[in-house]
């Protein structure tokens, strides 16, 4: 049992569900902080925590099922097989990580890695010593920079190379900077930068898209995530949306025949 599971039994122990818990997980329902949270929800009843479990679950395999629908569409399935092969089995996080690299399988492998570095509960130098980045991380701790998180998540991602580590640090400071108006006062962005009007004509393009893809039937939610999937083209997620709807429509002209046979 790790130091986070055994902060959840403290916490159910300290509630006084203890003995509802180990029933619990009796009957399969296994992660004690999801145990802790629902008895505490529902004030200790069995049954109603039950219900809230297997509607999570349902949740969660119909997210899973929309995020495996869009890795085919991506022809991703090959990627996120070899992904799950490597130890990465969560599906929604395969499917963000593929997305955010174009693709990138080993990228995505990096990223992942990364963020599940820290979803362990190894501490933080035992990492560095793992992967040999001591000397890189105390050279940037004597530079004043004391944040170790932020640091190993650097050393992570740019494998030590320390330019790039200082380059990166420097350009976010730099930034900051940039935008606020005096020292002390609340940090803002300069809105007459050619950056900042940039970003606001392709927001403005980005929110007609939207709209002209809901004039078109399409709903919002799905609009966003069409046009997240084809890079903001379109005129691809109409075509996308042409093609699927005939075939929705075909089925349910199908089904509405079966009933009426029946």
């Amino acid at each position: 049992m790790d130091s986070k599971q055994s902060k959840a039994i403290e916490k159910i122990e300290k509630a006084g569900f203890l003995e509802k818990h180990n029933q619990l997980i009796a009957q399969g329902y296994t992660n004690p902080w999801f145990n802790y949270k629902l008895l505490k929800d529902y004030d200790g009843n069995l049954d109603q925590v039950k219900v809230a479990y297997n509607e999570n679950k349902k949740r969660k395999d119909e997210q899973n099922g929309k995020a495996l629908k869009i890795l085919e569409t991506m022809g991703w399935l090959n990627k996120h097989q070899e992904l799950v092969q490597k130890g990465f089995i969560q599906v929604k996080k395969n499917l963000k990580a593929l997305l955010a690299t174009e693709g990138d399988l080993p990228k995505s492998i990096e990223k992942l890695s990364i963020k599940k570095t820290f979803q362990t509960d190894q501490p933080i130098d035992q990492i560095i010593e793992q992967h040999g980045f001591k000397v890189q991380y105390d050279k940037l701790k004597e530079m004043g920079y004391d944040n170790q998180k932020r640091i190993v998540r650097l050393l992570l991602k740019f494998n030590g190379n320390l330019e790039s580590i200082v380059d990166k640090l420097l350009n976010e400071k730099g930034c900051k900077s940039e935008h606020c108006k005096n020292k002390g006062e609340k940090c803002q962005k300069n809105k007459t930068s050619q950056e900042f009007q940039e970003f606001k004509q392709k927001k403005q393009e980005y929110k007609k898209k939207v709209v002209e893809l809901e004039q078109s039937g399409i709903p919002r939610n799905r609009a966003v995530k069409l046009l997240a999937i084809w890079n903001g083209d379109a005129d691809a997620v109409l075509k996308c949306a042409k093609q699927v709807k005939p075939q929705a429509e075909t089925q349910t002209l199908q089904e509405q025949q079966v009933l009426a046979q029946e």
